[in-house]
């Protein structure tokens, strides 16, 4: 399992059985962006999502690269523009998801769409062979709630995703399936486990991985405004406890 700093300057890989970890700095990060999700693309290659503290800017940038000497070269990029659904982007809320099936990249971003009554959460695909960006939305659960982790597998044909919803007291794992086609979808989420139900006090959750056997690690992020207060801790949720 992998993780990235947000401050721009490591990766975390992390031993499924021992939880041994391993740090690699990652080069060539554009300074003042924050690193805030990864995946891997195969053959030592990755792909980070990022976000900035400048308010109202148009899109975040994809960093592209490779693993080498023991270090994350970031070698090319990708703009996720914003204007994909109107929108611009708040400081500290971007690229918040990221994961890879077959050639496509499915993005998950912490902005808000209020549409049709209620609060949305933009969601992208990108085909990297055609450079396609089909852009969804995928409708929250709570007042308060936004995306901050993803994971998706193929399931049936279908590129099927679970992510967290959270917010201050709030901690949701939502299942949702991704449509095929270019053309964008209003998706409807249906939730699989409260987590504020499960765990207290309740952490912030910024990393997630979907096992091939449906249960889910989870990722605590351990800053808040600047101060580490404890480590980072795994959370492993079975797959009974999901429905």
């Amino acid at each position: 399992m992998w993780a990235v700093g947000e401050h721009g300057d490591a990766a975390l890989r992390i031993d499924p059985t021992s939880f041994a970890i391993r740090q690699y700095p990652v080069v060539g990060c554009p300074p003042k962006t924050d690193l805030e999700a990864l995946a891997w693309m195969g053959d030592g290659r990755f792909v980070i999502g990022t976000e900035t503290q400048e308010a109202g800017r148009a899109q975040d940038v994809l960093l592209y690269g490779r693993v080498e000497g023991g270090r994350l070269i970031v070698d090319s990029t990708d703009a996720c523009d914003y204007g994909l659904w109107g929108l611009t982007a708040s400081d500290n809320h971007g690229i918040e998801g990221l994961c890879r099936l077959d050639g496509v990249l499915l993005l998950a971003t912490e902005l808000i769409d209020r549409q049709r009554g209620r609060r949305w959460a933009p969601v992208a695909t990108l085909d990297r062979e055609t450079q396609t960006w089909t852009a969804h939305r995928v409708g929250l659960t709570t007042k308060t709630g936004k995306l901050a982790a993803l994971g998706c597998r193929v399931i049936d044909g279908k590129i099927a995703a679970i992510a967290v919803e959270r917010h201050f007291g709030v901690s949701r794992l939502l299942r949702f399936d991704i449509p095929h086609g270019e053309e964008g979808a209003w998706i409807e989420a249906r939730i699989v486990v409260d987590l504020a139900k499960l765990i207290d006090p309740l952490p912030n959750f910024e990393g997630l991985v979907w096992n091939d056997d449906g249960s889910v690690v989870l990722l605590t992020d351990n800053e808040y405004r600047g101060v580490v207060r404890e480590p980072s801790r795994l959370y492993f949720i079975p797959t009974s406890a999901l429905r």
